[in-house]
């Protein structure tokens, strides 16, 4: 599926370069379909969020279960910040944002805007009513049942989205080719000056982003760089699971399931579709985990288990930020965990999941209006395919990963 998707994508920057035509009817559908989600988006999150508080705080009541969802929310929280620091020494980030001159006053101020900004949007009423609503739920079950319905119906969006994404990929590669020009066209509308495209520096090399090739190579940079920060993670964390548990190979580890699992999820892009064969793999060649703690921690792992998603939020932003000339630093990063974990608490599990992010951060990075809107232009139209791919295949392995760790906790504390 990642092959073809970027056929596609590159077929349709080709199509669209012939066809004048075809390029503004679908940029003008793309158009109108981002000027939707950024009024859909807090609906969306107050509804997955709510099914997954929900869920958590059903499965949470036994110290086993309790356990597992601090030990995710652990290595989530670990994963964020290995995010903000990749993607900081990678983009050659300051520490401190652009307007800071030493004064702890007016890092203060920064701080204190960015927090009124947040508290001033509809996605922080969206969670907060997430949160209230998820607490009733675990007084009254029938509230439970409510909220779970529209979350299944989301995961079977994903289900009929999948087989689509070879047509959507096409439409966005239409949409890239024409980028530039709807770039500037925002702009316009906004009162703005049009947005200057310069030279844009990655691993050293310098990539112009003011024609349709130029952001096609932006797109496999931004790809290569997920790529390399959520393995990398993989990676450490295998480490830490052969030291952590005792008899653990790593051999065995990757030359048995990470060799069948990885592929499958780098191609459906998809935690949801992609649990069974989760649970059947990791059942043949990890036999000594109990039932309980497989079923339990794989299953709400699809919910929880998203530290891929994590990493590629932090590294997509950054990125598309510098993109439209706004410089993030490390600090504003760091500062937008919180955010980043509890909007992750609501992803789907399904291909194009990190649409819920854009929206937010743009609001917590306090960008201006015109800016706002190209961020979160170019933020979902480029986390598509092979970002998406990466960050699906960490997600659900990492999974695999708590299971043999929580299982070894499970035998030796007996919780």
């Amino acid at each position: 599926m990642p092959v073809i998707a970027i056929t596609f994508l590159f077929s349709g920057i080709m199509a669209a370069k012939l066809s004048q035509t075809l390029s503004n009817y679908v940029a003008s559908g793309l158009s109108s379909l981002i000027g939707c989600y950024k009024y859909a988006s807090p609906l969306v999150i107050f509804l997955v969020l709510t099914y997954s508080l929900s869920f958590i705080l059903k499965e949470s009541r036994g110290a086993f279960a309790a356990r597992s969802i601090l030990f995710f929310l652990k290595t989530r929280v670990l994963a964020c910040i290995w995010a903000v620091v990749f993607t900081s020494l990678c983009l050659r980030l300051s520490f401190f944002p652009q307007a800071f001159n030493g004064s702890f006053n007016e890092f203060r101020g920064s701080v204190i805007t960015m927090i009124m900004s947040l508290a001033q949007n509809s996605f922080s009423y969206a969670i907060a009513l997430a949160v209230v609503v998820s607490l009733l739920s675990s007084k009254f079950p029938l509230i439970f049942k409510i909220v779970s319905v529209p979350t299944r119906l989301i995961e079977k969006f994903g289900d009929i989205l999948f087989p689509l994404i070879p047509v959507f990929m096409f439409m966005v590669g239409v949409y890239i080719y024409y980028l530039p020009a709807e770039v500037n066209n925002i702009m316009m509308k906004e009162g703005a000056n049009a947005l200057d495209f310069s030279k844009f520096k990655v691993f050293g090399m310098s990539l112009a982003v003011d024609s349709a090739g130029g952001l096609f190579g932006i797109y496999i940079a931004i790809s290569m760089l997920v790529g390399i920060a959520t393995l990398l993670w993989h990676f450490g964390f295998v480490l830490f699971i052969r030291k952590a548990v005792s008899g653990f190979s790593i051999k065995h580890y990757f030359s048995n399931y990470w060799i069948q699992m990885f592929p499958f999820l780098f191609a459906t892009a998809s935690e949801s579709l992609s649990m069974p064969l989760n649970l059947v793999l990791v059942n043949k060649h990890f036999p000594d985990i109990n039932k309980m703690v497989k079923d339990f921690t794989v299953s709400i792992g699809s919910y929880i288990g998203i530290n891929g998603t994590s990493i590629c939020v932090f590294v997509m932003a950054a990125f598309v930020a510098k993109l439209v000339g706004v410089e993030l630093s490390f600090v504003e990063l760091l500062m937008s965990i919180p955010i980043v974990i509890i909007i992750g608490l609501g992803v789907p599990g399904i291909p194009g999941e990190l649409l819920l992010f854009g929206a937010p951060l743009a609001a917590f990075y306090n960008l201006p209006p015109s800016v706002s809107t190209v961020f979160i232009t170019i933020f979902v139209g480029l986390q598509l395919g092979l970002p998406d791919s990466f960050r699906s295949g960490v997600n659900s392995t990492d999974n695999s990963l708590v299971c043999i760790y929580l299982n070894s906790e499970y035998k030796e504390k007996n919780i």
